[in-house]
This record gives C-alpha cells, structure tokens and sequence, in this order.
C-alpha cells in the first residue's frame, strides 16, 4: 500500500465542499459583525439537515476497495447515535466511506473525489448486530456494495457520492415555507438531538459535523454551514455548549 495513510478530516473538509459545490450551493458569507453572532442571518431552512459521518480507511485499495471501522469512537456509541438520528427523520445521517487509502491518490484526484466516495444511510448497517460498546469492520466495494464483519454479517448497498449530491441538488430547486433564523434553527435542532439520544437510552457523548442548507431570505442565494456539535446522551454535564466553533 503505498504513501501514507490519509486522514479523515481532510477527507471530510474535501470531499464535502466538492460535493456541495457540484450541487450548485455556496458558502453562508458571514460578515465580522455577523461572525461575533453567528447564525444571525434570517433563511428558509430544509427540514432535513445532514449529519455526514466520514471515515478514513484502515486498509485496502486506493479507488478499488477500503476497510473502516465503524463505532470505534471513545465511547463507541457513535453509530448507536447515527441509527437512532437516521430513523427519527430530524436529520439525514449517512457514511461517507471515501475508498482513498493514501495521500498520494487523495492529492492525485483533486477534484474528482465524489466518483471515489461511497454514501450509506447509517441506519442500514445496524442489522442484528451487537452496537452496545462494539466496534466493528466495514468493507465497501467500488460498486458501493458493502459487508460489515462480525461474528455476524451485515450486507448492503450505497449510492455514490455523485448521486448523493445530485439528489440534494434537486431538492435545493425547491424553496421551503417557513424562514427562521439560523441560530434559532440549530440551537432547536440540537436539543431535539440530545432528547432524542436520550429517550433511546444511549450513554455518552458523540461528535459529529452538522450541514445546515437553506436559502438566505435576504439575497435567496442557496448556502450551506458546516457546525460541529456534541451530542448528548444520558448522564452528561450541561455546562458546556453543543457548538464547538474552532
């Protein structure tokens, strides 16, 4: 396997910015005025924002296949989080499985990174298997298709990242009803998250990166925000805030 292995946050900052763009929608342009109170801005949110949980592969073949672990964060509830998100509607929560191992096939394929990228719906790797403090393998196929080893198995399939992306691009032709402000929106949609990782009994907190789309009522441009958030679940301080702006 040659190069060096890549890493997830640079495939999380690339590949979604590639993604977006294609679907035609720019960046949310916060003024200094408005950055000190960020989310100021008034826009039509989608009902559905995303929740794109990307990871980095352990093993494999660059464009060809790749091994991830999936539920091997700290307090390995990360994809008991993601189902329980997935199926309750309030957002859209999906793998992004890039199958690109190294660096020098990353730096190689700049621009070209949807047509290696795999999109699965996190509910459907739950199956019957054991997600209680368990990490697991995933292998993902060129074609998307996908096995999630364990003392069990899990298989499936995705869709590209293309797709994934073109199907967003079809619902940003429509325009929602309600206008909101940004922060009002995320501050609303985050409790709704904590509750709901609650209610379903999972210990811990997650982190995730948030996509919020809308249209900004003021210029009806069509953008997106990227938010990192912490996601509570049973018996954690509430002193801190859910937002991490870095």
């Amino acid at each position: 396997m040659p190069g060096r292995l890549v890493n997830e946050k640079t495939l999380e900052l690339n590949i979604t910015h590639e993604g977006i763009s294609s679907a035609g929608i720019g960046v949310f342009g916060f003024t200094q005025k408005q950055e000190s109170r960020v989310g100021a801005d008034v826009l039509f949110p989608f009902s559905k924002p995303l929740i794109l949980q990307f990871k980095a592969a352990k093993s494999g073949v660059d464009g060809s296949w790749a091994r991830f672990r999936v539920n091997n964060n700290k307090n390995k509830n990360q994809h008991r989080v993601l189902d329980v998100i997935a199926r309750s509607g309030l957002c859209d929560a999906h793998y992004a499985f890039p199958l690109i191992v190294s660096d020098a096939f990353l730096t190689s394929n700049f621009g070209n990174l949807l047509n290696f990228t795999c999109m699965i719906d996190a509910s459907r790797l739950t199956g019957n298997l054991n997600w209680i403090n368990q990490a697991h393998s995933i292998v993902v196929q060129q074609n998307c298709s996908f096995t999630v080893w364990s003392s069990k198995e899990v298989k499936g399939e995705g869709i590209s990242a293309k797709q994934f992306f073109d199907r967003i691009k079809k619902e940003g032709e429509s325009k929602p009803d309600e206008e909101t402000k940004l922060s009002d929106f995320v501050r609303k949609l985050i409790k709704r998250l904590d509750q709901t990782v609650q209610e379903s009994g999972i210990y811990g907190q997650s982190e995730h990166t948030i996509v919020v789309i809308g249209i900004d009522s003021s210029t009806q441009r069509l953008g997106y925000l990227q938010l990192p958030v912490r996601i509570k679940g049973l018996q954690e301080k509430s002193g801190k805030e859910n937002i991490l702006f870095t």
